[in-house]
């Protein structure tokens, strides 16, 4: 649907520029080559402009599949443009921003960080100022709001086009002129230092897992929680925004009939963030090809410690750090709206239904790892399936797709259990298939050489 593709279509466009962008500055300055190409005839900012040249070609051709997908549904064309064009100069516009962050910084990880950091306030602005009476400006401050109010097939409002450029152009300006004058290799945030002595804890491998892991799950638990709270927040009013919009009203009644609109709400709030919970147990999963780029694990590994010990201690984060998070998500959504509304809502059942996107998350968990397993240099891929199983769920409310492409996505069989789903056997099959590609990966590493 429109709406949701308004909502998730930017957030993974978004999150498919910053890993273009650092990959092709920031990653490329830490390996030690641009410095050796900016030691030819090359200009000092070929490079930056050359990465930027290339995302925003790929948004561009990314818009024009959508703009022709959509034509081709026999959508009409003036929102099948505006959806088009809103997707490019989004993610035109987190390029931009990646690309500066990536001057701020002399860590590819802490780019990522504030970037992503940065989508996560855009996200949390757009939330709160969702049609939220007084507040509903907020939604202004947000290039997601900008999504939403070009009002694609809605009457589009052109004019919003250009707060994108304006954005995108006032980064690039501030990326030019940083880059101008640092040096290479390094950011204008002061790094700190490491200890003198390595902590006790460093003499294990879950204890060097945890210190690895440990920045990124701080991260996104303080996510999770902003996330909770203004989802708890917002409850009341926005039950009351669907109670009172016809269009929301349809799609609820699709979801489940007879549900109590806050159990709607929240589901539909599930289904919106289904993808955004897989993040973390694949971010988490891809430290192990991250840790072997850096040749941290070449060292480790002629040591005494095997490479089953080894993937399992970081796979430990990657398969309970999201159980951890989608429950700390849960209680604060629960906490704040009872606070808020002074109603109690049934804690066990709402952690039923979000912990039953853990099977999910898994299978995206095992993507990565069998990616990583026997094609190490093609674990980006991990987030091409992701964005394919979203494409799924986006274009089967538009098409008549086959059931069996449908059933593809993982996301596909997670039971609604706040609209009465029952469990089904699904959950049982998306474990075994996790286990079966993360056993799979575990093989192929085994049987390769650390590259």
């Amino acid at each position: 649907m429109a709406w949701r593709s308004a909502v998730i279509g930017p957030i993974l466009v978004a999150l498919v520029n910053i890993f273009l962008i650092i990959r092709h500055t920031r990653s490329e300055e830490r390996k030690g080559r641009l410095e050796l190409l900016n030691s030819s005839t090359v200009g000092r900012q070929s490079a930056l402009t050359s990465a930027l040249l290339t995302t925003f070609g790929a948004n561009i051709l990314m818009g024009l599949i959508i703009t022709l997908s959509l034509i081709g549904l026999g959508l009409p064309w003036e929102g099948s443009l505006a959806m088009g064009f809103s997707m490019t100069l989004f993610g035109c516009l987190f390029a931009a921003i990646a690309s500066l962050a990536a001057q701020l910084t002399e860590n590819s990880s802490d780019v990522r960080y504030i970037t992503v950091a940065v989508l996560i306030a855009f996200f949390l602005l757009r939330i709160v100022g969702w049609d939220n009476g007084e507040v509903a400006w907020l939604s202004w401050l947000s290039p997601l709001g900008w999504v939403h109010y070009l009002r694609a097939f809605a009457g589009e409002e052109w004019w919003v086009l250009g707060l994108f450029i304006v954005f995108t152009v006032y980064m690039l300006f501030w990326t030019y002129k940083l880059s101008s004058i640092r040096d290479v290799g390094n950011g204008f945030l002061p790094q700190r230092t490491g200890p003198a002595r390595a902590s006790s804890t460093l003499g294990s491998v879950i204890g060097l897992a945890w210190r690895i892991h440990r920045k990124m799950l701080f991260f996104w638990i303080i996510t999770f929680i902003l996330m909770g709270v203004i989802l708890g927040y917002n409850a009341q009013t926005m039950t009351n925004i669907f109670n009172n919009n016809p269009l929301f009203m349809s799609i609820l009644s699709h979801m489940g009939n007879g549900a109590e609109p806050l159990d709607s709400y929240m589901t539909l709030m599930l289904l919106l963030f289904g993808q955004v919970f897989a993040i973390y147990g694949i971010l988490a999963a891809l430290k192990l090809r991250s840790e072997e780029v850096k040749k941290h694990s070449e060292f480790l590994l002629t040591n005494a410690v095997n490479r089953t010990r080894w993937v399992f201690s970081n796979l430990f984060f990657a398969l309970i750090g999201p159980a951890m998070l989608l429950v700390i998500f849960i209680l604060s959504y629960s906490s704040i709206y009872g606070i808020y509304s002074g109603m109690n809502q049934d804690l066990s059942r709402l952690l039923s239904a979000v912990l039953i996107y853990l099977p999910a998350i898994w299978v995206m968990v095992g993507v990565a790892v069998a990616l990583f397993g026997f094609a190490p240099r093609l674990t980006s891929l991990t987030w091409v399936v992701l964005g394919f199983f979203s494409i799924i769920n986006f274009l089967a409310d538009f098409l008549d797709i086959s059931q069996w492409i449908i059933n593809i996505s993982p996301f596909t069989h997670v039971p609604n259990l706040l609209l009465g789903d029952s469990v089904g056997f699904d959950p049982v099959l998306m474990i075994v298939v996790a286990s079966v590609l993360i056993s799979m990966g575990l093989i192929g590493f085994k049987r390769r050489d650390i590259t």
